[in-house]
Parts: C-alpha cells; sequence; structure tokens
C-alpha cells in the first residue's frame, strides 16, 4: 500500500493545516474491499435508577467474621472467656478446673495456647464459674478460687506453686 503524503502538501496554501489522506495503488478491480470496519461500541450503559428506588448500586463488602454469637443478654447464659497470661515454658499446658460451665475439680480442661504467653479457654455458661488453673493439670496455681459471671471475659496472670 503506498500511502501520499507530500502531494497534499505542496498543494497547501500558506495558512491551510496539513490532512493526510490514505490511497491504495491497489486496483479496485482486484476485489479488495477498501472500507474501513466499523468500530465496535461500548457495552450499553445501565440505565440510572433514582436514589429514592432505595437499590444500592455497588455491590456490599464481605463482612469480617465475627466471634461466636453468645446467646441474648436477659437470658443469663453467654460466652465466658477465661484468657491466661503466663509463659508456662515449652513442652507445658495449662489447664482449667472449676464448678459451672462443663468443669469439674477431678479433671481439668485445656487450654488452647494462642502464643507463647497465651492460653485461652471459652465456654457457655448459664451460672457464674468458680475456677483455679494448673500447669500439665498437676500443679496448682497460687491463691483463692477465681469467680467469672456469665458472658465475661477475664484476663489472668497466675503465680504457680
Amino acid at each position: 500500500m503506498k500511502i501520499i503524503k507530500n502531494a497534499a502538501k505542496a498543494a497547501l496554501k500558506p495558512n491551510e493545516k496539513p490532512t493526510a489522506k490514505a490511497t491504495s495503488s491497489i486496483p479496485a478491480a482486484a476485489g479488495v474491499a477498501l472500507t474501513a470496519p466499523k468500530p465496535t461500541r461500548p457495552p450499553a450503559q445501565p440505565a440510572s435508577i433514582p436514589a429514592a428506588a432505595g437499590v444500592a448500586l455497588t455491590a456490599p463488602k464481605p463482612s469480617p467474621p465475627t466471634a461466636p454469637a453468645s446467646i441474648p443478654a436477659g437470658t443469663g447464659v453467654g460466652l465466658t472467656t477465661i484468657e491466661v497470661k503466663r509463659d508456662v515454658g515449652f513442652g507445658n499446658a495449662v489447664f482449667l478446673r472449676g464448678q459451672g460451665g462443663g468443669l469439674t475439680w477431678e479433671r481439668g480442661l485445656p487450654l488452647v495456647c494462642v502464643d507463647a504467653k497465651t492460653w485461652r479457654w471459652s465456654g457457655m455458661a448459664k451460672d457464674p464459674i468458680k475456677f483455679k488453673l494448673l500447669i500439665n493439670d498437676k500443679i496448682w496455681s497460687a491463691g483463692n478460687d477465681l469467680m467469672i459471671a456469665p458472658g465475661q471475659r477475664m484476663e489472668v496472670a497466675p503465680e504457680f506453686a
């Protein structure tokens, strides 16, 4: 294909701007169509919805994960959490014994290790819980028994004998 540019410039008057026209050296009888393809349109945009229609046009953001739901207030039952802040040494674990919330004084329940200095127990309770902490379910924490109300969260840093 041959494009003629200089001929268009030569025919300009002093204050005219050049316009380039492409011409082809291929004869029309060669069976080649010289028409440019039609430009495609972008997809149609949805019609706007009036604000009074009450329709949100943006996708809702996903909500962050939530903690387990506690039973509504006023029922006397709720998710109770005890968090122990104590490094008990590598290979050791913290246990919980007590009364209420499924606890017994005869056998302890292990707490979940959150990090090197944090242990956690959570459970549903409908009555206050009286408890004591142990290392490896054998070494009792010093001091008196502790109490926690249903639906409460308590952080303790016990000393062990």
